[in-house]
């Protein structure tokens, strides 16, 4: 892939997100119609939630599955930019947090990135499952996570652990 396009992609998704993983959704539309798999994006995925940082870093990893190390370093780039309009915002955001429409506006994007996330993570599963084993790994990982709140990497060893086992 173009790296100055991946640039202007990765931009766009942090940019138009709210910080984490909610790039994903933005980003999963972008790459999906350009013909990058849902396997890779996936990949990508995994092994920034496995890295010490912020759950953004996912974005690294996926610069450089797809432009080597000038999409690594634009990735990066294009993480670090936004963040440097939050002062301008958090003026703006501290002005007016205290009247109630903006209030629940933010409670409707919150919910909004929510269920978009939910959606991308569906896609992701059913675009990467090969066989019912993944499915039932993913809806395990789902509930063990939801229910006892163990920390994702516990459930992600784990996870590594099985597919050890069950793909020899």
């Amino acid at each position: 892939m173009n790296p100055f396009l991946l640039f202007a992609l990765l931009l766009k998704a942090s940019m138009m997100s709210f910080g984490g993983l909610a790039s994903l959704a933005i980003l999963h539309d972008d790459l999906i119609v350009r013909g990058i798999s849902d396997a890779t994006i996936g990949q990508a995925l995994a092994i920034g939630r496995v890295s010490p940082g912020p759950n953004g870093l996912y974005m690294v990893s996926l610069g450089y599955q797809l432009a080597g190390l000038a999409g690594a370093a634009l990735a990066t780039l294009a993480l670090m930019l936004p963040p440097f309009t939050v002062v301008l915002t958090a003026a703006c955001y501290g002005r007016l947090s205290r009247f109630a429409r903006t209030q629940s506006a933010m409670l409707m994007v919150s919910l909004a990135l929510a269920g978009s996330l939910a959606y991308t993570a569906w896609q992701i599963i059913e675009g990467s499952a090969a066989d019912p084993a993944a499915w039932v790994a993913g809806a395990s990982a789902f509930a063990i996570t939801a229910a006892t709140r163990w920390h994702p990497m516990v459930v992600i060893g784990a996870a590594v652990v099985l597919g050890i086992v069950l793909y020899k």
